[in-house]
């Protein structure tokens, strides 16, 4: 017979006391949990399992001094935020703690056992879960199919207190609107078409600008979503707009119709910027493809969020991403818009803020500049293409790849295919 250590006799204990709960009629109760994220492997001690999405991570220990505790809250907090696991719970069978994600992963609360339970049990989604989430079912039904659905759906509670559903994380509802607007690929390249002298301000200062939300060319944009789709407190303050930028790229290439509207009547440049494939890095920004309306009418994406709206989900990330909505007109553009949200920081890559007087609609706007191609920005330049309307193409080629070198930078100078260009 094998002999078992005090440590394991301790974790069967905790799995014999979990499984005589209540809990085993909502969860499964797994002990020995190995958790594949990307190339990493996590392991943990004992899982509670919904639908085989993990809901919340147990860490035994033989005693709870205060360096065990320690280690404890980093294995547990490290293991939530790679897995989005909501709780995370540290146990030597005799005291428990218990932290919500949704809350801090720093924030452990002691509880006795049964408390735990109830814990566990009140702010799940089960008890309301055969009326009022079919109408969330429904509404998601519109947009995404059936196994993305129930992904979403088990990534939603609802508190009984507020008497509303939201996303468990500020991480699932994310990947709920990315997949929404559809993620780009990892080694995805987008575009930006502008002028010769923003290009040139760009290289001579090393930096990449992005502006305001008030200030965008097309005025309607801070107010398409709040008239299309009008959920409950979704608008946005003034110090949320000047805290909130923008970059409009395009996901064409050399693009006759982006020349024109944005390329200075095709005497500008077309910028290639390389995506560096990183969440975690850049936490302030978002970057993902505009959501159009449909050519006949109705934006189906607004139908459905206001959908579930009316099914009692609250979304509590909705201004920044109301700002990735836009009428059909605009579809002819294939835009994908960086956004940047300020902190007020100055470690997050920012080397200037400043205000403007816009050009086109002159209105006093604030922008922030970041460094040319470093680790602390998600776009990378890496080509140039010049307009085929561009004034002194053969010496201006030449220059900007002395200017380019002058510089330190790695970047391509191409010109235009387009040949026909009127």
């Amino acid at each position: 017979m094998a002999i078992i250590s005090e440590y394991q006799q301790k974790e069967l204990d905790v799995q014999k006391r979990l499984s005589n709960s209540k809990l085993v009629e909502f969860f499964e109760i797994r002990p020995n949990v190995k958790w594949r994220k990307s190339h990493t492997y996590i392991e943990f001690d004992i899982a509670l399992l919904r639908k085989d999405l993990l809901y919340a991570i147990i860490e035994v220990k033989n005693n709870l001094g205060p360096r065990s505790m320690e280690s404890a809250k980093r294995q547990i907090t490290n293991a939530m935020q790679l897995t989005q696991c909501r709780f995370g719970i540290i146990t030597d069978n005799i005291h428990f703690y218990i932290a919500d994600s949704t809350n801090s992963y720093e924030d452990y609360k002691e509880m006795s056992f049964d408390q735990i339970v109830q814990f566990l049990i009140k702010p799940n989604i089960i008890s309301q879960e055969d009326g009022e989430k079919d109408n969330i079912k429904k509404a998601l039904e519109i947009c995404f199919n059936k196994d993305t659905v129930l992904f979403t759906c088990d990534n939603i509670i609802y508190d009984e207190n507020q008497g509303f559903f939201s996303f468990t994380t500020t991480d699932n509802e994310k990947n709920f609107f990315l997949m929404l607007m559809g993620e780009l690929e990892d080694d995805k390249a987008v575009y930006r078409y502008t002028s010769l002298e923003t290009l040139f301000v760009m290289l001579n200062k090393g930096t990449y600008r992005l502006n305001g939300i008030v200030g965008m060319n097309d005025k309607s944009e801070i107010d398409y979503f709040d008239k299309e789709c009008p959920i409950d407190n979704s608008g946005s303050s003034v110090r949320e707009l000047n805290e909130t930028y923008l970059s409009s790229c395009s996901s064409l290439k050399d693009d006759l119709t982006m020349w024109r509207l944005y390329g200075d009547d095709a005497k500008g440049v077309c910028l290639e910027f390389e995506v560096v494939p990183s969440r975690e890095r850049y936490s302030n920004f978002i970057l993902a493809p505009v959501n159009y309306a449909q050519k006949r009418g109705g934006h189906t994406a607004l139908k459905m969020l206001k959908a579930l709206s009316d099914a009692k989900i609250r979304f509590t990330e909705l201004n920044k991403w109301k700002h990735f909505f836009k009428p059909y007109d605009y579809n002819v553009e294939k835009e994908i818009r960086l956004m940047f949200l300020d902190n007020g920081r100055y470690d997050n890559g920012v080397t200037n803020r400043d205000w403007v007087k816009t050009w086109s609609h002159s209105i006093i706007n604030p922008i922030v500049d970041f460094k040319l191609n470093t680790s602390k920005f998600p776009l990378q330049l890496k080509r140039i293409i010049l307009g085929p309307k561009m004034p002194e193409l053969d010496i201006n080629k030449s220059q900007l790849e002395d200017l380019i070198s002058s510089k330190g930078y790695t970047i391509i100078v191409d010109t235009s295919e387009i040949d026909n260009y009127r």
